[in-house]
This record gives C-alpha cells, structure tokens and sequence, in this order.
C-alpha cells in the first residue's frame, strides 16, 4: 500500500510538473516599470554628471497614471537606469524577449537614448549584449508627445545571472549636447515557466512520502 502511494506521489508530481510546464504563460518581469511608487524602487541606477539631480520623478504629464521617470545628460557621460539580473536560471538560449516603454523629450546636439539588452553571467560578464533598434533612439519634435518604443530581444547562451535591460540617457563629447528623456510604462515579458510553483510542487510530494513513512515506521 505504501509502495503504492509514493508511485502515486510521483506520477503526480511528473504530471504536475508537465502540467506546469506546458501552461507557461507570458510573465510580466520589469518592477515598478511605470514608476507608480514615485522612486526609482526596481531599479538599479547609475547617476550622470548631475548625480541623482539627473534621476528624478516627475508628476508632470505622464504617459499614463501618475508618475514619469526624467534623466538628464549635458556632459560627455552616461545616465543610466536598469532593470537588473531579472529571472535568473529561467532562460533558454535564444529566448523570446518583449521589450517596451513610452519615452518623450529633448536631445541636441548629440544627446541620445539607447535601450541595451544583456545576458547576464552568474559572477560577473555577459554571454550577450544588443542595441535594441540598431542604434540611438531620439525624441518626437514635440517635447511633450510620447512616443512607443517596441522591441523583440532574445537571450544569450548563458543567462545564469539573468537578463538586464538598460536605458542610458547619453551625450556626446560636443557643445551644447543634451539628452532630457522621460520614461514610463517599461514593460519585460517573456513566455517562461514559474520556478516557484514547480519547487512547491515537488516538496509537496517529498513531504507526502516523507509522511507515509513515518505513518510506517508508528
């Protein structure tokens, strides 16, 4: 009888888990991708030459509810926000990746955003790393218009550090150069499976077995 019930245990964590696996569903990855906490909780920063006065949220005309990200560059340097090391050890190489967010504001004279995909190698590095749209992406001449930018990355071959989308408010070495974007509504979504609920499951059986033994041994 007892033999009978781990089998059973087990063929239902097989099924489960198979279960699991063919129910993946599109998971939504970014934090706080609309900044709706009014900071930058989610994100990973890396402040300019203006330091955190770069990095700000702002209430003013956002694309949607109430709260906007701003970074602001004069000088020849990086502004940099990210959303960091997302979902590690649940990627596949080559893995669909949809990246979008709204983005408004001003650049001259070299100022640029660039959106970057990595593939992050557990200790440090990157098995991948990509220019989302081949190149800079610059404002609607209306300052105050938001544009849509929609993206399809993929995953590199190693990804045990997650993936991490970066998006870097730049200027170039030249007079007069600024790059003053706003950001909101940054979305990650990839078809994956939920590790957590496969782990529950798993335990679960282990502690069904675990149970009918000791139901033995009394």
């Amino acid at each position: 009888m007892t033999r009978s019930i781990k089998i059973a245990a087990l063929s239902a964590v097989a099924m489960l888990s198979f279960s699991t696996v063919s129910q993946a569903a599109i998971v939504e990855l970014a934090t706080n991708g609309g900044f709706e906490t009014g900071d930058f909780s989610g994100w990973t920063q890396f402040p300019g030459s203006a330091g955190p006065a770069g990095q700000t949220i702002v209430s003013t005309n956002p694309s949607s509810g109430n709260f906007a990200a701003r970074l602001t560059e004069t000088a020849p340097a990086a502004n940099i926000i990210k959303q960091a090391n997302l979902a590690p050890g649940l990627w596949t190489a080559g893995q669909e990746i949809t990246i979008s967010f709204d983005y408004r504001g001003t650049a001259a004279a070299g100022g640029v955003l660039f959106a970057e995909l990595f593939s992050e190698i557990d200790g440090g590095g990157t098995s991948s790393s990509v220019i989302l749209g081949g190149g800079p992406l610059f404002p609607n001449a209306d300052p105050n218009v938001w544009q849509t930018a929609t993206f399809t990355g993929f995953a590199g071959p190693d990804t045990s550090g997650g993936i991490t989308l970066q998006l870097n408010a730049s200027c170039a070495p030249i007079a007069g150069c600024n790059a003053d974007y706003f950001i909101d509504n940054v979305s990650i979504t990839a078809d994956i499976v939920p590790i957590p609920a496969a782990v529950w499951l798993f335990g679960s059986a282990l502690g069904l077995m675990g149970w009918t033994r000791r139901r033995k041994a009394s």
